[in-house]
Parts: C-alpha cells; sequence; structure tokens
C-alpha cells in the first residue's frame, strides 16, 4: 500500500483519508495551524503543520518527505490574485520535483469550464472566467506538463449531510432557475477520488459530477423545505443549460456514483 498526503486536509480531505485508510494506505493530511494538526489527529490522521504561501513555504518537505502519493486539496482564496496561487502551486511543484513522489491527484474545479450553456466533458473547451478559474486552470497546465504522473480531478459543486449552498443563498435572488443543477456528494467525491489512487495507470482529466441534475429552482425549493429555511426568490430569465457529464470515470474505473439523486 501506499503512503498518501493530503495538501490541505479539511471538509473533503478527513473523510477521504479516513477512507483511504480502510484500504490500507498510509495517510498523512496537512493544515495551516497548530489547531488543525491536533484536529486531524484525533481523527486519526497524522497531522502536519504546513503554510504555502506565493513566495515562500513552511513544514512543506517534511509533509513530502517519503510519500508516494500526494493529493493536493487547497482551492483558490476568496482574496487571492490569479497569480498568487499559481505561484503557490509552482513552489509545491518545485518541492514535489525533488522527493519520492510518483503521482500527483490535483483537486481542481467544474468552473474552469464557464458558465456558458452547453454539455461538457473532459475533452470541452475550458474557458474559466472567475479569477479562481482561471487560476485552476493555469495550475492543472503546470501539472499536465511535469514528468510526473498526474490526474486532474475536476469537482462539482460539493455538497453533504452538513453543507449545502442553500444556507449561503439566504436573502439572495437565484439567478438562472431553469437551469440545472451540478453537484457532487461528499461520499462519492470520496470514493470516487480513491477509486483514482487504485488505477495507478491511469492520467489526465477525469469530472466527479452526479449523473443527477435536477432544475435549480426545483433542486433550491427542495433544499429550503428540507431544510426549513426561508422559501428562495428566483430571478425570471431564460434558462442557461450548463450540464457536466461525469462518467468517464465510471467507464475507466470500478467507481459508480451512490448518491444519484440529490433531492433525498
Amino acid at each position: 500500500m501506499s503512503t498518501i498526503g493530503i495538501l490541505g486536509c479539511g471538509w473533503l480531505g478527513v473523510p477521504l483519508g479516513n477512507h483511504l485508510q480502510q484500504l490500507g494506505h498510509n495517510v498523512r493530511g496537512s493544515r495551516t495551524s497548530d489547531l488543525g494538526v491536533l484536529a486531524l489527529q484525533k481523527k486519526g490522521i497524522e497531522g502536519y503543520r504546513v503554510v504555502l504561501e506565493a513566495n515562500q513555504a513552511s513544514g512543506l518537505d517534511a509533509f513530502l518527505d517519503e510519500l508516494d502519493i500526494v493529493i493536493i486539496s487547497l482551492p483558490p482564496k476568496r482574496n487571492s490574485t490569479e497569480n498568487e496561487y499559481v505561484q503557490k502551486i509552482q513552489i509545491l511543484i518545485d518541492a514535489i520535483s525533488s522527493c519520492s513522489i510518483r503521482r500527483i491527484l490535483f483537486l481542481s474545479s467544474t468552473s474552469v469550464y464557464g458558465s456558458a450553456a452547453n454539455i461538457y466533458d473532459e475533452t470541452s473547451l475550458a474557458l474559466p472566467e472567475s479569477i479562481a478559474a482561471k487560476a485552476l486552470l493555469t495550475s492543472e497546465e503546470l501539472l499536465s506538463k511535469h514528468p510526473i504522473s498526474s490526474v486532474i480531478i475536476r469537482l462539482g459543486g460539493l455538497i453533504g449531510t452538513d453543507r449545502n449552498p442553500i444556507y449561503s443563498l439566504q436573502q439572495k435572488v437565484i439567478a438562472n432557475p431553469k437551469g440545472r443543477i451540478n453537484f457532487v456528494h461528499q461520499k462519492d467525491a470520496v470514493k470516487g477520488i480513491a477509486a483514482l489512487v487504485s488505477h495507478s495507470a491511469l492520467q489526465g482529466i477525469f469530472n466527479l459530477v452526479s449523473p443527477h441534475h435536477p432544475i435549480r429552482e426545483e433542486y433550491y425549493r427542495e433544499m429550503a423545505q428540507k431544510f426549513n429555511l426561508i422559501e428562495p426568490q428566483f430571478k425570471s430569465e431564460k434558462a442557461q443549460v450548463r450540464i457536466i457529464k461525469g462518467s468517464k470515470i465510471t467507464q475507466k474505473t470500478s467507481f459508480d456514483y451512490t448518491v444519484d439523486n440529490l433531492l433525498i
């Protein structure tokens, strides 16, 4: 079994780390504070304090030492520029180059496809619009050019029992009500990433998005009722139907989506 490091071991990384441990792997995770490291240790994951900035890093070499696989789970910060994030990834790549790591998994986002109405798969042209999406795509390209084998995992919107965008949409008017949802449940994200870890020969881009694409208005009304929240309001506008297909991973690995009805 491999020694796997999850750089940025948070809401998704902790259950992923525990699942990988159950599969027999040795797992370590990183956080940016001593309290975060302690929280990882309480979850049964070997914790390391790593602070990665645009011009320097602390704790990174110790974290990467003797790893076989690194999973990069570092979404761009809201207030960071595109260059700042890309510089962080470049520092990370430089550090990885001098280690024993033989495989990289980079957790990206389906936001790199842009917002235009279309049906997207891994062969579709990426046209990112936000600063964060542009930074992710540039970082994907850097990793893809590196000689170490890499897998780019473009995650749909992450949801779980304790996480749903309906909470942040309270008191807001929701756009594109007749559009479609492109989410993935935490359970499927964990098992999908683990499947890509297990299929060691795979490289390239994989979307992780539920095959269930409910209408946005229907979905958010259902979620408001489910969580006893105020009925959401919606803009009156023509539908922009954008669907991200996540079936490639089911064709190339043993993984299949288990949460195939996001309204439950």
